[in-house]
């Protein structure tokens, strides 16, 4: 073997052994972090806390972040895994009779809603964040263009159009952007729960209504 070729396999492999020792040491993170923010509320948790909870050094936990951007990449994280994983289940099930479609886009939404309501202080500690940090919040981006296209992927399955359909994308951003005013409108106090529940449905099923199978009565309860 030619010993430059033999040098540079040594280092890729070393390279690999230290982002696999990141990324291992960034999830330790994160899940302290989440568990902290989650028993403990943000105001009560340090960068000190997390480090001793992930077993790593102080130094280890602010080279991932501080505290205000590990509140926001850990409460991103797990929002997003609850819409996500909703969505990714209703996914690989085919389109039936039973539900309209208005019906399966709410069940996405409504876990996370309903962990909004039960975690008022934890959600209104995420938006005076989320506002500070200029609403640019990198973690966010992509995971919001996922889960639209996810939503519009379900409207063409539903109305049997064509995949990519613009006014499906449209649909799904609309729903989006209605449940992430919500959210933020449940953290600051306005609105009851019901209300906004139903302000939710409501937008769902107007924003489905045009995907619906032939025959199927639009919205939420068929």
């Amino acid at each position: 073997m030619n010993v430059l070729n033999f040098v540079k396999g040594e280092n890729l492999q070393q390279t690999g052994i230290r982002q696999q020792g990141r990324a291992q040491r960034q999830q330790r993170v994160h899940s302290a972090a989440w568990e902290l923010f989650g028993t403990r509320g943000y105001d009560a948790t340090s960068v000190r806390d997390i480090a001793a909870a992930a077993g790593v050094s102080v130094g280890t936990v602010a080279n991932i972040g501080d505290k205000a951007t590990l509140f926001l990449d850990v409460m991103e994280e797990n929002a997003f895994a609850l819409v996500g994983g909703a969505l990714e289940r209703l996914s690989g099930e085919p389109v039936g009779t039973s539900l309209t479609l208005a019906a399966e886009i709410w069940g996405v939404f409504q876990p996370s809603l309903t962990w909004i309501v039960d975690n008022p202080e934890l959600t209104r500690a995420y938006l005076i964040s989320y506002l500070r940090a200029g609403g640019g919040h990198a973690t966010s981006v992509g995971q919001v263009d996922v889960i639209c296209a996810g939503l519009a992927a379900r409207c063409v399955e539903h109305s049997g159009g064509v995949p990519g359909a613009p006014e499906a994308l449209l649909a799904a951003s609309a729903i989006y952007a209605v449940f992430f005013s919500t959210a933020f409108s449940l953290a600051g106090g306005l609105g009851s729960a019901g209300d906004a529940a139903q302000w939710m449905r409501d937008l769902i099923t107007q924003q489905t209504r045009p995907f619906e199978r032939a025959g199927i009565s639009a919205g939420v309860s068929s």
